[in-house]
């Protein structure tokens, strides 16, 4: 395999090996800065597989579904493990946190649903955004420093996304990758419709 098109499957694979780290560094009762070594080297090569991927044009949308299910795992144990260091902080929110993540499990299983294994990747501006706000909130949540103002953002962004998603998957007859926001697919199901009706035998 050439190099372009294995390098970002590699930066891909590297964060799936750091998912698993979390939990051993909680087990090993390891200090703070390593949770935060790990979570900084996976967002390194999320941002930078995409980047090489696209510029070396071998992005693809094996990788993009890829890349999206190694996030779901790397931030599902980053997340798991952050709130069973900050327990007793975190017992007020347990009950938002459980509808956040029941709406993420929501998501998918509609796309499974809907899909089968041609699973979407939408990644969405309010992906990013949430990406952005929940890293901050983790990075607090590690070093024992926890912000309220983080975590109120981090559930309502993570909701917001999870519902873009759900109603994405429950709109579009086709898996898409790439689409900023739920406007942008209610544009392609509409073209879509306009050019079968203008070309039935398309």
């Amino acid at each position: 395999m050439p190099f372009p098109v294995l390098f970002p499957y590699l930066l891909v694979f590297f964060r799936l090996t750091l998912a698993p780290a979390f939990w051993i560094a909680y087990f090993l009762n390891s200090p703070p800065w390593l949770y935060v070594t790990f979570l900084l080297a996976g967002i390194f090569s999320d941002i930078f597989d995409g980047i090489l991927a696209r510029r070396w044009g071998t992005s693809t949308p094996h990788l993009r579904r890829l890349d999206s299910n190694v996030d779901t795992l790397f931030y599902g144990c980053s997340g798991l493990v952050a709130v069973l260091l900050q327990a007793a902080w975190l017992h007020p929110w347990f009950f938002p946190l459980l509808v956040m993540f029941l709406f993420m499990v929501i998501h998918n299983l509609v796309a499974l649903v809907r899909y089968g294994r041609q699973q979407p990747s939408y990644h969405m501006y309010s992906g990013k955004l949430w990406s952005i706000v929940l890293v901050v909130t983790l990075i607090t949540l590690f070093l024992g420093h926890p912000s309220v103002w983080a975590l109120n953002a981090t559930i309502f962004l993570g909701l917001y996304n999870s519902t873009e998603g759900i109603l994405a998957s429950l709109i579009s007859p086709k898996p898409l990758t790439d689409v900023p926001s739920i406007f942008h697919v209610l544009k392609i199901v509409r073209t879509h419709k306009e050019h079968s009706t203008t070309n039935p035998s398309s």
